[in-house]
């Protein structure tokens, strides 16, 4: 497999939980980068980083978002 066609993967199965902005994948001699533009914003606790659930609460601490 490429590291072309791993980005490709990577990037299919992440891209709803995670705004990715730029994928590198390297491998021996192998070498590629490649940018994107996040579809998606998702709201974060600001004390631990977990996304928030959709009634803006944090899974993790118990965060609740104003």
């Amino acid at each position: 497999m490429t590291v072309e066609g791993m980005i490709k993967i990577v990037y299919d199965l992440l891209k709803d939980k995670l705004p990715i902005a730029k994928l590198t994948f390297k491998s021996g001699a192998n070498k590629a980068s490649q940018e994107f533009c996040p579809e998606h914003h998702f709201d974060r606790c600001p004390l631990c980083g977990v996304k928030l659930d959709k009634n803006g609460k944090c899974p993790k601490c118990g965060y609740q978002k104003k």
